[in-house]
């Protein structure tokens, strides 16, 4: 008996061992996360495409995944608004599709009629920091130029390669947690670039007490202060400001102080003349409330898109 089990245990171990070996990199699951395989065997009307994005900022290409509309192969006249969506931190780009379930969520929205047809894109957000995060920011040390990749080089690259709207209003980015924190920090500082975003319990300042915020921002108040959106908020031209809409839905069981940064934003923003919509609703720090509210923000961003074709 003592013989015959350690043996079995080696025989199981090689067979998973070549079974990985033997498996595409991008379908292995090791860690709880979604796999490109379950994603793209999701039935949706659109497409999911997987793609090579070369980065200027990061100086290196990363994979990134494109949701297009049903029509957007068969009428090629058709320009379609932006949704961008970043994940979490520990996250991947395949989350909101997988766990999230966004593509199907925004068909059954679009089918509804409460929204229009838009491309979706998933990028890939890792950086050097806390569990490999980047907080959607350029670093001070200018190790991971985050920021510039999503506001410059990602838009570049799909005004160059999609039939998008070149028109910010058209423009959108949201996401959760870190991603949610990113989404507001990303639309507060390039208005240019978006103008709507979904806030799903992110943060509005950077943090004194989080080592990764200290090792992204530094110690210079100036460069922490342009960083956190309750106070970025205020800069930047009044007829901006106005342009800027804002969908924040932080749960009720969710920490406290993202609560209370979350509605003292949303008050700030529209002080300022932007429009939004604060949620404050049962809800965890998880997918169930996550997914719920995407398709709870989509007749918002429909309307606000509509209001700006």
């Amino acid at each position: 008996m003592s013989v015959k089990r350690p043996l079995l245990i080696g025989v199981l171990l090689l067979t998973g061992i070549l079974s990985l070996l033997n498996t595409p990199a991008h379908a292995i699951d090791l860690f709880g996360r979604v796999t490109e395989r379950e994603v793209m065997a999701q039935t949706i009307a659109g497409k999911m495409t997987r793609i090579r994005f070369p980065s200027a900022a990061l100086g290196e290409g990363r994979t990134m995944y494109i949701y297009t509309p049903p029509d957007y192969d068969t009428d090629r006249s058709k320009v379609y608004p932006v949704i961008v969506l970043l994940h979490g931190t520990p996250g991947a780009c395949l989350d909101w599709a997988g766990k999230g379930d966004c593509n199907r969520r925004f068909e059954k929205a679009v089918a509804a009629g409460k929204i229009p047809p838009a491309i979706l894109v998933f990028p890939d957000g890792h950086g050097p920091h806390w569990k490999g995060g980047s907080e959607w920011a350029d670093d001070v040390s200018g190790q991971c130029k985050m920021e510039t990749a999503i506001t410059s080089d990602l838009p570049h690259f799909l005004k160059a390669h999609y039939r998008v709207s070149p028109d910010p209003n058209q423009w959108t980015i949201g996401g959760l947690s870190e991603g949610g924190y990113g989404a507001a920090n990303l639309t507060v500082r390039h208005p240019d670039v978006f103008r709507n975003a979904l806030i799903f319990s992110g943060d509005f300042k950077v943090k004194d007490e989080w080592d990764d915020d200290d090792k992204v921002f530094g110690s210079d108040p100036a460069v922490r202060s342009a960083n956190s959106p309750l106070e970025a908020i205020h800069n930047g031209p009044t007829e901006t400001r106005r342009k800027l809409r804002f969908y924040i839905a932080i749960g009720m069981d969710d920490d406290e102080d993202l609560q209370t940064e979350g509605a003292l934003f949303m008050t700030t923003a529209k002080s300022l003349g932007a429009d939004g919509r604060f949620v404050r609703e049962p809800g965890k720090h998880a997918w169930d409330f996550w997914s719920n509210q995407f398709s709870a923000s989509l007749p918002y961003l429909g309307k606000w898109l509509a209001e700006t074709r």
